[in-house]
C-alpha cells in the first residue's frame, strides 16, 4: 500500500499536466509561438488579405436598377440618393469635416467618418476628432467592430454603434460622436445639388480611376449647413457652421496609395477640392480637382492647377513627415491660395483600428481668396519620403 502511494505521488510530481504551472513553464515557448501565429493570421485576414471581386463591375447599391450601360459591360452611373446607401464593395467610407462656431464667436472644427472594409471578414471603423481653436486642444476618438452596424436602407445610410451615429439620405443628414471629455451632435442639410467628381474627358461622372489600386466612385456635398450641440468637459454649447461631406466606394485598395486631399470653402461661395494620388513610393497615379460654385461643378485636370508645399512637419510620436504650408494656384479661376494648418500637430493615430496614421485637420486659406477647409495627408508612414517642397504641376 505504501509502495503504491509512493508510485502515484512520484508520477504526479514527475509528469506535468496540461493546465498546471509546470506544464506551462515547460511548453511556454510553444504556447507563445502559437498565439503569435494566430494573431498574425487574424491581422492578415482583417487588414491585408483581399478577396478579388467576381468581376470588374461595381456592385449596384441596394435599390438601384441596373442601367443599360451596366448591362452592356460599361460602368454604372451614380444614382442618388440610392448610392448614398451601403454597397457590397471592397472599400467604402462616409466622411464629414467642417468648421463650427458658437453665438459668442468661439470656433471649433471636427472630422467624423465611418469606414467599411470587406474581404474574408467585414469590419467597420469609426474615426473622429475635434479641435478647440481657443486653446488649440485636440480631442480624438475611434472604434472598430465586426460587420456593418447600419440599417440596410435603399436610399441612404444609418450607422449606429455606441456613441457613434451617422445617417443621411439626399440633402438631410445627422452625425454624432463622443469621446473622453467631449460630445458633438449635428444636424445637416444641403440646399445645393451633390457634386460628382470627374476628371475632364472621362465617361462616367463620379468615377475615378486609381490605376493598379482600382476604381472609386466619389461624391460630395461641399457646403452642408450644420447646427447642433457641442459639449466639452460637461459644458454644452449650441454650434452652427458649414460641413463638407464625402462618400467614396469601390473595389479599390487605399493601402496602396498615398494622397494629398484639400477641401476648401472659399469666402466668395466657391468650393474647391484638390486630390493628388501617388503610389506608396511617390509615383504619380492621379491628380484632379473640382471647382463648384452656385450649384455648378467643373472638373479640373492636372494641367489646370499647381500645388507646392513650402515646409513640413514631423510627428514626434511616429516620425512621419508630412508636407505643410501649401500653395495652390488655378490660373483660369484667378486663384492663388495659401493653405496653412490651424495647428500642425493634427496627426490621427489609427494604429489600433486601421493600422495606419494620417494627418487630418482644419486649414485656413489666404492669398487671392480667403476661406477655411480641411486637409488630409495619408500614406506617408513607412515610405521613403520625396522632397515635400517639390512643386507639382
Amino acid at each position: 500500500m505504501e509502495s503504491n502511494n509512493y508510485r502515484r505521488s512520484h508520477t504526479a510530481r514527475g509528469k506535468a499536466r496540461p493546465g498546471s504551472a509546470r506544464w506551462f513553464r515547460r511548453y511556454r515557448w510553444l504556447v507563445i509561438a502559437g498565439w503569435l501565429i494566430a494573431l498574425l493570421v487574424v491581422l492578415w485576414v482583417l487588414f491585408f488579405r483581399v478577396d478579388k471581386p467576381s468581376n470588374g463591375l461595381p456592385t449596384m447599391s441596394l435599390g438601384s436598377e441596373p442601367s443599360a450601360g451596366a448591362a452592356g459591360g460599361n460602368l454604372a452611373p451614380v444614382k442618388l440618393p440610392a448610392d448614398d446607401a451601403v454597397h457590397e464593395q471592397l472599400t467604402e467610407w462616409w466622411y464629414y469635416s467642417g468648421h463650427l462656431q458658437t453665438e459668442a464667436g468661439e470656433r471649433y472644427s471636427f472630422h467624423m467618418a465611418a469606414f467599411v472594409r470587406r474581404g474574408t471578414l467585414t469590419h467597420t471603423v469609426f474615426h473622429g476628432s475635434l479641435l478647440d481653436h481657443q486653446n488649440e486642444k485636440l480631442y480624438a476618438e475611434q472604434a472598430r467592430t465586426a460587420g456593418v452596424p447600419a440599417d440596410m436602407r435603399r436610399d441612404g445610410f444609418a450607422f449606429s454603434y455606441g456613441d457613434w451615429q451617422l445617417r443621411g439620405s439626399g440633402e438631410q443628414h445627422a452625425a454624432k460622436m463622443a469621446g473622453k471629455d467631449f460630445r458633438l451632435e449635428v444636424q445637416l442639410t444641403d440646399r445645393l445639388p451633390p457634386v460628382l467628381h470627374q476628371v475632364p474627358g472621362t465617361p462616367v461622372a463620379g468615377l475615378l480611376d486609381f490605376g493598379a489600386a482600382g476604381k472609386s466612385y466619389y461624391t460630395s456635398r461641399p457646403r452642408m449647413s450644420a447646427q447642433g450641440t457641442l459639449s466639452i468637459g460637461g459644458t454644452a454649447k449650441a454650434v452652427r457652421g458649414e460641413v463638407w461631406f464625402d462618400h467614396q466606394w469601390g473595389d479599390f485598395e487605399a493601402a496602396k496609395l498615398r494622397w494629398n486631399w484639400f477641401a476648401l470653402q472659399l469666402a466668395d461661395g466657391a468650393d474647391l477640392m484638390i486630390f493628388e494620388l501617388f503610389d506608396r513610393q511617390g509615383g504619380p497615379v492621379l491628380r484632379m480637382g473640382t471647382y463648384a460654385k452656385e450649384g455648378k461643378a467643373e472638373g479640373l485636370a492636372s494641367s489646370d492647377f499647381a500645388t507646392n508645399a513650402r515646409g513640413s512637419w514631423k510627428s514626434p510620436s511616429t516620425g512621419t513627415v508630412y508636407p505643410m504650408d501649401w500653395t495652390i494656384s488655378i490660373p483660369a479661376k484667378g486663384l492663388s491660395l495659401k493653405v496653412d494648418p490651424v495647428i500642425r500637430w493634427s496627426q490621427f493615430n489609427a494604429l489600433t483600428t486601421t493600422m495606419n496614421v494620417y494627418w487630418e485637420g482644419a486649414v485656413k486659406v489666404s492669398g487671392s481668396h480667403t476661406g477655411v477647409g480641411f486637409m488630409e495627408l495619408s500614406g506617408y508612414q513607412s515610405t521613403r519620403e520625396t522632397d515635400p517642397g517639390k512643386p507639382r504641376t
